[in-house]
């Protein structure tokens, strides 16, 4: 859900409807990735990039039987986008050297994370690199492995509903682009 645009940006892809995932998609999504992953690659490790990308990375390790490691390169802040650019918050394992890498984001749109996490991967020592995500939009970067293309505003099962002062609301960044949404339909 990184908006490209930077700090105080709104979504920078136009939706074009939403679609709620549920726990049940994505672990269906993770699956026919595993078995796309394995019959193409063999990653010895599998990074994920925190916040979202470490859900599905570690689903996907434990379905590969894989050491999983988490990395944070980021635009955002306490949920908020307060970077043009994403930043190093917490960073890539020396354990890469000589790895095989699988690199785990849950959607990629503009693919600077990604490819920023690839150029990390490979300066220190990763034998070979490949990017996966469970969404792209229709305009997104493409990584090497991605289960679903959607144009719709895609909501997820584990940050749909986020506890605001003592109470459970949707995510901010949803409710905003449904509203609008909303707005646009005739």
């Amino acid at each position: 859900m990184d908006t490209e645009d930077g700090p105080g940006s709104s979504y920078a892809h136009p939706h074009d409807g939403i679609l709620r995932l549920g726990w049940d998609d994505i672990m269906q999504m993770c699956r026919g990735l595993a078995e796309r992953i394995l019959a193409e690659y063999d990653p010895d490790i599998v990074v994920g990039i925190a916040k979202g990308g470490v859900i599905p990375g570690v689903i996907l390790a434990s379905m590969l039987r894989r050491d999983f490691y988490p990395i944070r390169l980021s635009r955002r802040r306490r949920d908020v986008v307060v970077l043009q650019k994403p930043a190093w918050v917490v960073p890539m394992s020396d354990d890469v050297r000589g790895k095989a890498v699988l690199l785990v984001d849950e959607i990629s749109a503009t693919g600077e994370t990604l490819r920023e996490a690839h150029k990390e991967a490979n300066r220190r020592g990763a034998r070979r690199v490949r990017t996966c995500t469970l969404y792209v939009h229709s305009d997104s970067f493409r990584p090497t492995f991605y289960a679903l293309e959607s144009d719709a505003l895609i909501i997820q099962p584990w940050d749909h509903e986020v506890l605001e002062r003592g109470r459970w609301v949707i995510h901010p960044e949803y409710q905003e682009e449904i509203d609008r949404l909303n707005r646009e339909e005739p």
